[in-house]
């Protein structure tokens, strides 16, 4: 009896904790944004709300996933456009003895679509103070 405990305790002792550590190194590159595309966002007055019961394979990937993919229904069945505007959740969970589960999520918002795409022209990039705000393409607050 001793030796079969002797041999569990050993067991445990040679496949407890593993460390694994990797490093990794980015290299530093220069680039700057050279144009962008800006749009008018077209709003519509009306409402729309869009109520949904999340699969499992959903929740697995969490509350924002559950968010997106309550939009990402509402824009499908309320005319299909482009983002939602001034969004609202309305979330029902239930308490499980482990965490939580979502049973019901309502999403509500304007549906929006972007129209009249165009280039920023060359009077916006030469402004010094347009340019003094963006730096290597990501914008400074």
């Amino acid at each position: 009896m001793k030796k079969i405990l002797l041999l569990v305790c050993a067991t445990f002792a040679l496949t407890s904790c593993i460390t694994t550590v990797k490093t990794a190194k980015v290299a530093d590159t220069e680039g700057q944004l050279l144009s962008a595309t800006v749009a008018d966002l077209e709003v519509s007055p009306v409402r729309v709300s869009y109520t949904m019961a999340p699969t499992k394979a959903i929740q697995r990937a969490g509350l924002d996933n559950v968010k997106q993919a309550a939009i990402r229904e509402c824009l499908e069945k309320n005319g299909n456009a482009d983002v939602l505007v001034d969004v609202e959740y309305v979330i029902e969970k239930e308490k499980l003895l482990f965490g939580s589960r979502i049973n019901l999520i309502t999403v509500s918002g304007h549906p929006a679509r972007f129209r009249n795409y165009r280039s920023l022209n060359d009077s916006v990039w030469t402004n010094p103070a347009f340019r003094a705000t963006y730096q290597h393409g990501v914008r400074r607050r």
